[in-house]
């Protein structure tokens, strides 16, 4: 459906282009692109002139009508992004289709990233869609399509994985089993920083069972310190996915990292389950 009305649209704006293109000014034979003689002919000069314009006034109409009746996202006056109930957003393959119109405050960006997550099991496909700011209260049916490429040795039984704002993460069943993409319903609302889909299971509230795991002071501004007692290794992602540093100490040196928001992967060297947090650099 959104491939056909595109298309109608392309088609349209053409048509709009070659007979803004033809009438060439007030007074114009707007016959005179296809020949001298043509303006004599049918019309006459000043006839062809208004069903030229007729026509145009038209298409115009049909164009921006067809837009308005399909406008699922629509700018407000905030510089908010407001998506409709039943329309959907689609940001590089990842589809949004709220259950009740929804508005995406102004700055927040939706970014594809063809690099994968780290799983419990192993790696995530390799699309991965990150928000610098984190859509809040989104009560909707999300599509993950991926292809060929971006599996990364994950089959098509894939979940979604979702992670929050807080680092948190929750995976969900593919409610269609369609090959190439991953539905999911959001019925409760839920908060969304990263979507990916994998076939590994991850919790990243769990911090192995028994154990717990400090980490201070987050924000930090300089130096980050983890305290743990098993052996540990650290990797700390940025928000498109990508490796800043891994390190065996129990503490990162943040100072010349730039500011923002990152994830920082804690990996239990004894028992190799995996716990994620959000760090906020200053």
């Amino acid at each position: 459906m959104q491939t056909t009305i595109l298309t109608i649209h392309i088609i349209l704006a053409v048509i709009l282009i070659i007979l803004v293109l033809v009438q060439q000014g007030k007074g114009a034979d707007a016959g005179a692109a296809f020949g001298s003689g043509a303006s004599s002919t049918v019309f006459g000069a000043r006839g062809s002139a208004t069903f030229m314009n007729k026509i145009t006034t038209l298409l115009l109409f049909v164009f921006f009508f067809s837009f308005s009746s399909y406008g699922q996202v629509s700018v407000g006056e905030s510089g908010n992004i407001e998506v409709k109930s039943g329309a959907t957003l689609d940001v590089a393959g990842l589809e949004i289709t709220p259950t009740s119109d929804y508005n995406i405050s102004a700055g927040v960006t939706i970014q594809k990233s063809d690099t994968s997550i780290v799983l419990p099991n192993g790696d995530s496909m390799s699309r991965s869609y990150y928000m610098d700011a984190t859509l809040e209260n989104l009560s909707a049916t999300i599509v993950y399509n991926y292809e060929d490429a971006d599996m990364n040795g994950i089959t098509h039984n894939a979940k979604m994985i979702v992670v929050d704002d807080s680092g948190n993460s929750m995976e969900y069943e593919d409610t269609d089993e369609l090959d190439y993409q991953v539905t999911s319903e959001f019925q409760d609302p839920g908060s969304f920083s990263i979507v990916t889909a994998g076939d590994a299971t991850l919790n990243i509230e769990t911090v192995d069972g028994e154990m717990s795991i400090s980490i201070f002071p987050n924000p930090t501004s300089s130096v980050l310190n983890i305290q743990y007692d098993k052996e540990i290794k650290l990797t700390l992602f940025n928000m498109l996915g990508q490796e800043i540093m891994q390190t065996n100490e129990k503490e990162i040196d943040m100072s010349g990292i730039e500011q923002g928001t990152y994830i920082l992967v804690i990996q239990n060297l004894e028992t190799n389950n995996f716990t994620n947090f959000k760090i906020i650099k200053e």
